[in-house]
């Protein structure tokens, strides 16, 4: 299994609650970014995503928005619409063991290719796990850190920070 593990773009502080936090401008052009190059990458590997799994606070449901959109900017015609989950079990205080044993559930499954967006600290946490604390990265906004899983033992193949 490949999980892209990406932390949202930017997101102000102008909220009334931590969950209703939006991207800023900024932030939006990144998470657009960043689908333009897993688009690219995914072309690349000959494959498309499987599932989309996104935290249900608003930053992180727009940051989804607009890696699709840069996906399909780039010509990609993945869609996400009938591949999208929202689960709570990925908002920061997410836990890390869950979110293993759901991808172990995927990958019995059948689901090969998974772009999990998410918040610190669960997306540093989490490629921690998956690589058994041998690698990692420093999760910027809008960071994916590719990660090739099997067996229960993970290898980062690439982070890509965006420009």
């Amino acid at each position: 299994m490949k999980i892209w593990v990406m932390r949202h773009g930017e997101a102000g502080f102008n909220a009334a609650t931590d969950s209703a936090r939006t991207l800023t401008e900024k932030g939006q052009t990144m998470a657009f970014k960043q689908g333009q190059w897993l688009s690219k990458r995914l072309e690349n590997q000959n494959v498309s995503l499987d599932k989309v799994i996104v935290s249900p606070y608003v930053r992180t449901q727009q940051t989804a928005d607009f890696v699709q959109q840069g996906m399909q900017a780039v010509g990609s015609v993945q869609s996400f619409a009938n591949i999208r989950e929202s689960w709570a079990g990925i908002t920061p205080d997410g836990e890390p063991d869950n979110v293993l044993n759901y991808l172990d559930f995927l990958a019995q499954n059948g689901v090969e290719n998974v772009l999990l967006v998410s918040h610190l600290p669960l997306v540093f946490d989490l490629v921690q796990r998956l690589t058994q604390h041998q690698q990692s990265v420093h999760f910027y906004p809008a960071v994916i850190a590719e990660v090739e899983w099997q067996n229960g033992v993970g290898n980062l193949a690439v982070s890509e920070f965006p420009s």
